[in-house]
């Protein structure tokens, strides 16, 4: 047998004997493959219902098909081109004030709880809006008008991270040579800049048109009807309001292969980065940009402070109108505490969860099964919540009571949602650890809780805080798998401002919403302070 490939075999068997003793990864792995099979299960009707195929023929149906990728691709196109000058400012205008500031602001904004954005609209365009005199008689915000509103103001962020970080990745040196050469701004535009951003385009608006395609709270509460209803909607009112298990079948099939084939094609275009920490300098040198770019640039940037902030403003004076009293009856506190606890249980589960299966991936790094393993942990990205959510839901439904288990259910979900992220951002740094002190670990022949706790966990805790505080904030703003298997009897804080806002309690719920954005905003600061 050559060198070569006994040490490859040598490597395998050691990986084999090394994966066997990962018992918590391997029961991680095959609790997300049965979760998963389970739901499937249940999606190809063997849960005792059949999926609706005469919605095959109903315009209704098609109808919102065309609505849910319409209102996805001009959220994702709208987003992409107001970043473009706004990013390119960022990155290459010296002068502009509080830079890092924005960039920390857009991370929240990313993340943010959509139902604290939603209130704010309704208070700043809504029908007795702040903003609203001064629009034309035909303004109205539910529809499309507020829908994309919403989306670009949680993706507009996204997408100016993503391109700022993009255009300071140019070298020094390319700026030099290009002035050097005597470029014009086209010229240095079309040979020095686009080709840092055409790679990453792409990606970009692909995978903010599946955030907008797999959007939930946004269109339930700013769709206004059936007109500008999206899948995950239709899924939510087939299942919850007419209880049509048969129909939210059929509709999580059709979401299961559009968004399946939506992430296909995005996987294809290639990766960006956007959580790495808000840089306050640039390149050592810059060129100098003409007037109208800059002018552009400049009034893009207080145009997107305004629109960033103008929604989340407007909270303050109408929180101040609040009933106190009557959010105490509610339960304010426990509410809270609840969110709290989901929040917390679900962001901890998901990193047990990943942390396990990068060690079964760490054992079979050296064979083809590791590549098995990654894809296990980030399937959730292909799978949009509803559908898994729906599949779980009806086909337990006869076995157990939602309404008693239905906050086991939603820490569960949540924490195989926001698997993928942290598994994502963890692969990195435990790649990194086994290449330097995996030998060494292996013939220090120490037990593993040693080393996890004296070596492993201490080099990886810069990027535990991180995910931590990531999967926390996204976990407290869950609204799509609450609304399958909670309740009014146990709401959690964006489900209290969707039923506040409802009941035309406005105040209250900017009360509300500028709590839950506190928390959230206390979350990312431990994220930037730990980055």
């Amino acid at each position: 047998m050559p060198q070569a490939a006994k040490l490859n075999s040598q490597r395998y068997s050691q990986g084999l004997t090394l994966v066997s003793k990962q018992w918590l990864g391997l029961l991680s792995l095959g609790f997300i493959v049965t979760l998963s099979l389970l739901a499937f299960v249940s999606l190809a009707g063997w849960s005792g219902e059949s999926a609706a195929t005469y919605l095959w023929k109903d315009p209704w149906f098609w109808q919102v098909i065309r609505f849910s990728l319409w209102q996805a691709g001009l959220s994702a196109l709208l987003s992409v081109l107001l970043a473009l000058p706004i990013s390119r400012a960022l990155a290459l205008d010296p002068k502009l004030p509080a830079r890092r500031a924005f960039l920390r602001w857009c991370l929240l904004c990313f993340v943010m709880p959509s139902l604290i954005l939603i209130t704010g609209l309704v208070a700043l365009l809504g029908r007795s809006g702040v903003l609203t005199p001064w629009l034309s008689d035909g303004w109205r915000l539910y529809g499309l008008n507020g829908i994309l509103l919403a989306h670009i103001f949680l993706n507009l962020p996204f997408a100016i991270r993503v391109l700022t970080l993009q255009w300071q990745s140019i070298p020094s040196a390319a700026w030099k040579l290009s002035a050097q050469l005597g470029f014009s701004g086209w010229q240095r535009f079309y040979l020095v800049e686009w080709p840092v951003l055409r790679g990453v385009l792409p990606a970009v608006i692909g995978f903010i048109f599946l955030l907008c395609f797999n959007s939930f709270a946004v269109v339930l509460a700013l769709g206004g009807g059936p007109a500008a209803s999206t899948l995950e909607v239709a899924i939510f009112q087939s299942l919850k309001y007419d209880f049509n298990p048969s129909e939210a079948l059929f509709l999580a099939w059709t979401q299961l292969l559009l968004a399946g084939s939506i992430y296909v094609m995005l996987s294809r275009f290639g990766r960006f980065q956007w959580l790495a920490p808000a840089q306050s300098g640039q390149s050592d040198w810059i060129p100098q940009q003409s007037l109208s770019m800059t002018l552009l640039g400049r009034i893009g940037y207080v145009m997107a402070w305004l629109y960033l902030t103008l929604p989340i403003m407007v909270l303050l004076p109408l929180a101040k109108q609040a009933n106190w009293q009557l959010l105490l009856n509610t339960g304010l506190l426990s509410i809270l505490s609840r969110s709290l606890f989901l929040a917390v249980s679900a962001s901890l589960l998901s990193l047990v969860f990943a942390l396990s299966i990068l060690s079964v991936w760490a054992a079979l790094r050296h064979s083809r099964w590791h590549m098995w393993v990654s894809s296990i942990a980030l399937y959730p990205l292909v799978v949009p919540t509803m559908v898994l959510s729906v599949g779980l839901y009806i086909l337990m439904m006869p076995y157990l009571d939602w309404y008693r288990w239905g906050w086991v259910a939603i820490v569960l979900m949540n924490a195989v949602v926001v698997l993928p992220f942290v598994f994502k951002q963890l692969h990195p740094r435990v790649a990194s650890y086994q290449q330097q002190y995996g030998r060494l670990q292996a013939d220090l022949n120490q037990d593993r809780f040693t080393c996890w706790r004296h070596i492993y966990l201490p080099y990886l805790k810069p990027v535990l805080l991180q995910v931590m505080a990531m999967s926390f904030v996204l976990a407290l703003g869950d609204m799509s798998i609450f609304a399958i298997f909670g309740n009014d009897d146990w709401r959690t804080l964006p489900w209290l401002i969707y039923t506040l806002a409802g009941s035309y309690r406005l105040a209250e719920a900017a009360l509300v919403s500028l709590l839950l954005l506190v928390f959230a905003y206390l979350g990312l600061r431990w994220l930037e302070r730990s980055a």
